[in-house]
């Protein structure tokens, strides 16, 4: 028996080895992206200062790639085209963007296509509400990418601190109860503990930890990426390893990842200019 706890206890520490190397090389992906991250962040910090600017930028000073697709519109026109397909496909452009976090571009496109409303034939009443429902569009797509970035950072906060909580614990050699475990009066004066047997108990909770340690970092990995399904695929692995543990501050751990797991990920804003021509 000893010398299968043993083995046990050497495969344990194996595992453990294997666990570390891989949490580093995962640790070095994650500050790649934390500082890919942080230079979104920055440069979504300017998305105001740059709608401010795009909105008053004259007509006579577009670019070339604004007077190329004012040329394909007056194309489209006359080549018979329905104008409200035309900016429908413009307007689905910018929606696919949206979904692909491209958000200065999609608020450069829907400035475009605001200058390039007079090309249509459309009534002046449709004219008007699409200028409106546009700038509408502009000001939600804004007041979303502050607010994603202010979850973001919520979000990157909380999943630190609980990497760090858990390094904390694989670090630790004491284990409390969980308080929910009822225990007799009499369990109190018959308690005999075997120095392996801890020892061994101690390492797969070690391993345990690991493995939920390196969920949480894929966790970050994804958020960075704005992929949200696997972002929460990985709390809930993280949430099922932590199932295993009965102590009380492995029980603590998974209730925070279950309240973070609560937290829904802001949708992405919807167009209204659709609805004009729909």
């Amino acid at each position: 028996m000893k010398k299968f706890i043993y083995v046990l206890f050497l495969v344990g520490i194996a595992w453990l080895i294997k666990l570390s190397y891989d949490f580093y090389q995962i640790s070095a992906q994650v500050e790649t992206l934390q500082a890919t991250l942080h230079q979104s962040e920055q440069q979504n910090a300017h998305l105001n200062d740059r709608l401010v600017a795009i909105q008053r930028q004259a007509l006579g000073q577009q670019d070339q790639s604004l007077a190329t697709d004012s040329k394909q519109i007056k194309t489209e026109v006359a080549s018979g085209l329905s104008p409200n397909f035309v900016i429908q496909q413009q307007l689905e452009l910018v929606q696919f963007a949206l979904q692909q976090q491209q958000y200065v571009y999609a608020v450069e496109k829907l400035n475009q296509l605001e200058q390039a409303l007079e090309h249509y034939a459309l009534a002046d009443a449709v004219k008007k509400s699409l200028h409106q429902s546009i700038e509408q569009d502009k000001q939600n797509i804004q007041q979303f990418v502050l607010a994603r970035n202010a979850q973001q950072t919520l979000l990157e906060d909380i999943l630190h601190q609980l990497d760090q909580k858990i390094a904390e614990e694989i670090e630790s050699t004491q284990l409390k109860p969980s308080s929910h475990v009822a225990e007799h009066f009499w369990q109190k004066w018959f308690q005999i503990d075997v120095v392996t047997q801890a020892s061994a108990e101690l390492v797969n909770r070690k391993i345990i930890l690991k493995e939920t340690q390196l969920r949480i970092l894929l966790a970050q990995q994804a958020l960075a990426r704005g992929e949200a399904l696997e972002y929460q695929s990985m709390l809930n692995l993280a949430i099922q390893q932590l199932n295993a543990l009965p102590d009380a501050a492995s029980q603590q751990l998974k209730q925070q990842l279950i309240n973070l797991k609560q937290i829904q990920m802001l949708p992405v804003p919807k167009l209204n200019s659709t609805a004009i021509l729909g």
